[in-house]
């Protein structure tokens, strides 16, 4: 499938180099940006960059690297340009880091678009090449497969669960939800697909996780009688067809779920993403945030919408993000604040010296194992009565200081 798309864009470069157009070309550069490779942050950005454009015409190619390559008719040029300096003001401002886009007039600058690109030898090979514009069967018949396996009983075996922990006893921590999600790696293998060298069959495979995960929880997880948290995504919540997904799961099921929406949708998208959280409200949903760097956490903006967790990002730790959390918890409340991917023992004694009492990653799960007395097979994990002791304890001191923290968010819905 990296051939397929590569010959795509290789023929129309190609084409442009022999007879420019007036066209305006957009190439993005995500490398230098925190989750750049991350397909749902990728495609959001990609959304987002389009929209300036409205109803024109255009033309994107998802590149390796990860890059983009946005054509549209060259009166479309300001607004490509500034829409691609928005966002990198943006990325930047909430600690993402900086976006590099290069925008070209493709009438004058077909050549120089080219070769920024495509190395040479490539470009005459697309000339045979160009003919054979279209996806092939494969490509195809590996998409479909794709689709069988999320569709299939055997889904079960592909997704993982992922504790969130309690730590206001440190001495016996409590496994408070579990996140679900696809295993890559795992369906990668099965299928043997090239997802991580291929963009276009990446984004396609993502488009169908949501679902995926989805049908799981209504097929698989009717009885297990605790809560759970999944991502999606907000193009997939505000699909025509998500409603009827999600009632296919019965109320009291979806009364202990959570969907995590990533925070670079509230920024980039606000109306989009206010829009989803009162869809997923109206369906019994709780929702949350993720993908928060942690220097972010006293500037992120949510609108009207009220979280019932908000996931910090540590990234590489530095002098200031003890700081940085502890001004989280006092925004947020210890109670809505998570320490996300907290996989080393510093990490997490950093986050407890910061006020943090929840945590998730597997440093969190290694601390708990081993204060639980009873074993990894009998982790202990938090009943109502519990959460509601334990939240006596800690009610949150931030914007929203009347409203209690995630376990009693958790065990008070749906009474």
């Amino acid at each position: 499938m990296a051939e397929a798309l590569g010959q795509a864009l290789l023929a129309r470069l190609a084409a442009l180099r022999d007879r420019p157009e007036p066209l305006a070309a957009l190439l993005v550069d995500l490398r230098g940006i925190e989750h750049g490779g991350d397909p749902r942050f990728s495609l959001t950005l990609d959304h987002y960059l389009e929209s300036w454009l409205g109803a024109r015409r255009r033309e994107v190619f998802r590149l390796p690297g990860p890059r983009l390559l946005i054509l549209t008719p060259a009166d479309g040029a300001p607004l490509l340009e500034s829409g691609a300096g928005t966002l990198s003001r943006l990325l930047h401002g909430h600690g993402f880091g900086r976006l590099a886009f290069t925008l070209y007039d493709v009438a004058t600058q077909a050549d120089r678009l080219a070769s920024d690109i495509v190395p040479a030898g490539q470009m005459e090979r697309a000339r045979v090449l160009a003919a054979a514009e279209r996806v092939p069967t494969a490509a195809l018949a590996q998409v479909l497969e794709v689709e069988r396996v999320l569709h299939g009983a055997d889904v079960e075996s592909l997704v993982r669960e992922q504790p969130l922990w309690s730590f206001a006893d440190p001495g016996q921590p409590v496994a408070v939800l579990t996140e679900l999600a696809v295993a890559l790696d795992e369906l990668e293998a099965r299928l043997d697909l090239p997802l991580r060298r291929d963009a276009w069959l990446r984004h396609e495979v993502f488009a169908r996780l949501d679902r995926g995960l989805m049908r799981h929880v209504a097929r698989d997880r009717l009885h297990a009688h605790r809560p759970f948290a999944l991502d999606l995504h907000t193009a997939t919540v505000l699909d025509g067809s998500f409603s009827d997904l999600a009632r296919a799961i019965p109320t009291e099921v979806r009364r202990n779920l959570t969907a995590e929406l990533a925070c670079w949708e509230a920024q980039l998208s606000p109306e989009r993403f206010a829009a989803a959280a009162a869809r997923l409200a109206d369906l019994d949903f709780a929702v949350a945030v993720d993908h928060v760097p942690v220097s972010a956490l006293t500037t992120l903006d949510l609108g009207a919408v009220e979280a019932t967790y908000v996931k910090a990002l540590p990234g590489n730790p530095v002098p200031e993000t003890e700081a940085l959390l502890r001004a989280g918890v006092e925004r947020f409340g210890a109670g809505r604040l998570v320490l996300w991917r907290c996989d080393t023992p510093a990490m997490l004694e950093l986050g407890r010296k910061a006020g943090v009492l929840l945590f998730q990653g597997h440093a969190a799960d290694e601390a708990a194992r081993t204060a639980s007395a009873e074993g990894p097979s009998e982790v202990r994990r938090a009943s109502p009565g519990e959460a509601v002791e334990m939240e006596g304890e800690d009610k949150p001191a931030g914007e929203d200081g009347g409203r209690s923290g995630l376990l009693g968010w958790l065990f008070g819905r749906g009474g």
